[in-house]
């Protein structure tokens, strides 16, 4: 049964014990900066901390007693409230990134003026994350299944210089240089491709791609896992040697009573999905609303 700790430690047996090597996803990003994918078979894992950091610090410890590291993408309230916590999963040897959602928090202004809050409140956090000791080298999107927005937008726009020269930032630029955009080396929601890796394994919908509306990779195919057999025969095949998986720590318990309860929000989460399309990366700050502004104008 998936979505246990014991299985989970079972789920990174099952990935040694094909003669897989596991980095974290940043890790990865480096490699890539240096101008190479690592050789061999090898599994990437970076999770998403969207609501429980006390079961993203159990799940960094199972993988500290097997000699594993990974990436924890963490949400600014998590910053906020759970410090101690993200502290013991870095202390552990885990990278540690920001999960970002800017334009799902600031969508209700004006169009133009998203992106500027946006982008100046995703600086800002990056700064205050330094000061507290997390100097961020990775970033991932988080992806909110209810809303049409794309919170990748951000990073796209601080990379657009001519935009970063229109904003009146309250920061000093060449702080923002050497802490933000020169110390980033990549957006795991971005600049991994199909071309790094043969396969994505996400457990959004508890990996039933059905379900899974915006946790994708451009150009890479996303498989789906039933079991760890599932598990056991895509890494069997020749073709995947490169295999990239996001496991959110909330969907992985200890206890049935909170497995049960986990199962029944998912499956609840599952049906209303059912009705509701794919969101597609258009380059749109606030989708739907960003066209009827515009038209309205």
């Amino acid at each position: 049964m998936l979505f246990t700790f014991d299985s989970y430690k079972k789920l990174l047996d099952t990935i040694t014990g094909a003669g897989y090597a596991i980095h974290g996803i940043e890790k990865v990003l480096e490699f890539r900066l240096d101008g190479f994918i690592p050789e061999g078979k090898f599994t990437a894992i970076r999770h998403d901390v969207d609501y429980y950091p006390k079961r993203a610090l159990v799940l960094a410890k199972i993988e500290a007693d097997q000699g594993i590291a990974t990436t924890y993408y963490i949400r600014r309230k998590f910053f906020e409230s759970d410090i101690p916590i993200i502290t013991k999963i870095a202390e552990l040897g885990h990278q540690i990134g920001y999960h970002y959602e800017e334009i799902d928090t600031h969508q209700k202004a004006p169009n133009n003026q998203v992106a500027r809050d946006a982008v100046g409140f995703f600086v800002g956090s990056l700064l205050d994350l330094d000061k507290l000791g997390f100097p961020i080298k990775s970033v991932c999107a988080h992806g909110n299944p209810i809303s049409d927005v794309d919170n990748r937008q951000v990073v796209h726009l601080l990379r657009d210089d001519n935009f970063l020269d229109q904003l009146a930032f309250t920061y000093d630029r060449d702080l923002v240089a050497e802490k933000v955009t020169n110390r980033l080396i990549g957006d795991a929601s971005i600049d991994i491709t199909g071309k790094d890796f043969d396969v994505y394994i996400p457990d959004t919908g508890r990996f039933n791609p059905r379900y899974n509306l915006k946790d994708h990779i451009d150009d890479c195919k996303t498989a789906g896992l039933n079991n760890l057999e599932d598990l056991s025969a895509i890494l069997g095949t020749t073709k995947n040697h490169r295999v990239y998986m996001n496991m959110h720590p909330d969907r992985w318990s200890g206890d049935i009573l909170t497995w049960m309860f986990d199962f029944g929000l998912d499956s609840a989460k599952n049906m209303v999905k059912r009705f509701m399309g794919t969101s597609d990366y258009k380059g749109q700050l606030v989708g739907q609303k960003s066209e009827s502004d515009t038209n309205e104008k």
